[in-house]
């Protein structure tokens, strides 16, 4: 089967998922998403315990420490259960650097309270980049297999590294992967609610990525290919992969974010996801 839509077809996609005020949207999908990190920071806790990785939770948000360094250690969810205030932005920094000093990042969605970007301004945050938050129902049916040349399946017991190494591979355009770079995604495979996958052309791993399960939310993320094997159909194989997965579990709700030039947009505007609203990462520290 196609798995193109009409304009037309993806409003009707948008308005049956988006049925309720799109700021609670924001805040179910937000918060899932931040819960899927604290079960990577758990994992991490749980295999490194002198890492320091943990995750500090109240009311103006979650605070992640997965490593310095990790594209996890963040701020999320922020903003969006009433006001920020002072002593709650402290916390949360106090958490993402618990060695003390260095650079702090935060996500902050278009529907956050105002009082969050005032506090973000008044400590010198800047903007990193933007990130698109996608959405569409889960299939209620079979998507189209893989071409013939490729499969795709979950990461065995003994692959963890493997499936690392080639993520970062597509994700870093170079297959010289540094092994502080693989330390820190590591405990991703081993989270509860994380399934990892690998596309493969005959035996050889090209690409990656992840399906990961919270607050009733399939989030179709973490993908890449490696670049001398892009334009075979490993992406959108992998994004089918994940969604028959996610209709097989039960889910109904998929979610993926990407930056808004990317070829990753471009795949998601393919399988049927659908703008839900933009969200901003800000930085500040060295």
């Amino acid at each position: 089967m196609t798995n193109r839509f009409s304009v037309e077809q993806k409003v009707r996609l948008a308005q049956s998922i988006l049925q309720t005020p799109l700021a609670a949207v924001a805040a179910r999908l937000e918060w899932a998403q931040a819960a899927t990190c604290r079960a990577v920071a758990a994992a991490m806790a749980l295999r490194e315990p002198h890492s320091s990785a943990g995750w500090h939770e109240s009311s103006a948000g979650m605070a992640i420490f997965a490593g310095v360094g990790s594209p996890l250690t963040q701020g999320m969810a922020m903003g969006l259960r009433g006001p920020v205030s002072t002593n709650e932005l402290d916390a949360i920094e106090a958490h993402l650097c618990p060695f003390g000093g260095g650079p702090r990042q935060v996500e902050a969605c278009a529907f956050a309270d105002p009082s969050l970007f005032a506090l973000l301004a008044e400590r010198g945050y800047r903007v990193s980049e933007w990130q698109l938050v996608w959405t569409r129902p889960v299939p209620d049916e079979p998507l189209a297999p893989p071409p013939p040349e490729l499969s795709i399946r979950r990461v065995q017991a003994g692959e963890e590294e493997l499936y690392c190494r080639v993520t970062l591979a597509g994700a870093l355009e170079t297959e010289d992967v540094p092994d502080s770079a693989i330390g820190l995604i590591l405990p991703w495979a081993f989270a509860e609610g994380y399934e990892p996958y690998l596309a493969w052309l005959g035996d050889e791993p090209i690409g990656g990525g992840t399906l990961c399960l919270g607050g009733g939310v399939a989030f179709v993320g973490g993908s890449s290919v490696r670049p001398q094997f892009r334009r075979r159909g490993a992406q959108g194989a992998l994004i089918r992969a994940r969604l028959d997965r996610a209709r097989a579990l039960g889910f109904t709700l998929a979610c993926s974010n990407t930056q808004p030039a990317s070829a990753s947009r471009r795949n998601m505007d393919r399988h049927g996801f659908a703008i839900a609203y933009p969200k901003v990462v800000m930085v500040a520290g060295d």
